[in-house]
């Protein structure tokens, strides 16, 4: 894992950039340890704030300048210059209000039908969290914030579903992610966050 210098200004904080030079797989688990929302992935980087940054070292990330991360990033075949996916927000709803997803994934056909399946477990999610769902030429997520552990969510099950802490302002998410076209070996493909 590499990170580079919090240099650039964004929204009152100073930002890095947080890559792999072996894999996306690799970078995905680590920003999860990181507490990173899966659909903050770049398409081939995370942008990480300057404590988040200061953690990724913590927990063994190599800090580079900007010039060796991208140098590194190409020789490894990773670099995906303008590769960022083009999220869509279909819907927002606040904790106490219902984004009533299951309706919302009706048009998607097949992939919608996947991702209603995959939130059974999570019935009422919607109306204790912050609650979303986004659509790109790939995928449908359906992406639920809250702050503290699933317990206080009275949904104990979900703490197993956790990968990582939660991120550095105590919010815990879960993302699922279901492929809009049939996999070979028609999974749900979860992605959960922190």
């Amino acid at each position: 894992m590499l990170v580079d210098t919090a240099n650039w200004q964004w929204r009152g904080r100073r930002w890095a950039h947080l890559v792999s030079d072996v894999s996306f797989e690799e970078l995905h688990d680590f920003a999860r340890l990181l507490g990173k929302r899966r659909l903050g992935f770049q398409g081939d980087h995370y942008d990480v704030d300057q404590d988040e940054r200061l953690r990724a070292v913590s927990l063994g990330a190599e800090p580079v300048d900007s010039r060796e991360l991208v140098g590194r990033l190409r020789h490894a075949g990773l670099r995906r210059r303008n590769a960022k996916p083009s999220w869509q927000r279909l819907g927002y709803a606040g904790p106490g209000t219902s984004l009533e997803v299951s309706s919302r994934l009706v048009t998607f056909g097949e992939p919608g039908m996947r991702l209603r399946e995959a939130l059974r477990f999570a019935e009422g999610l919607d109306r204790l969290s912050r609650s979303a769902l986004y659509v790109d030429e790939v995928y449908l997520v359906a992406l639920f914030d809250w702050v503290g552990p699933a317990a206080s969510l009275n949904l104990p099950m979900l703490d197993q579903a956790w990968a990582g802490e939660p991120r550095v302002d105590g919010e815990r998410s879960l993302e699922l992610f279901v492929a809009r076209e049939l996999a070979a070996d028609n999974r749900v493909e979860p992605r959960r966050g922190s």
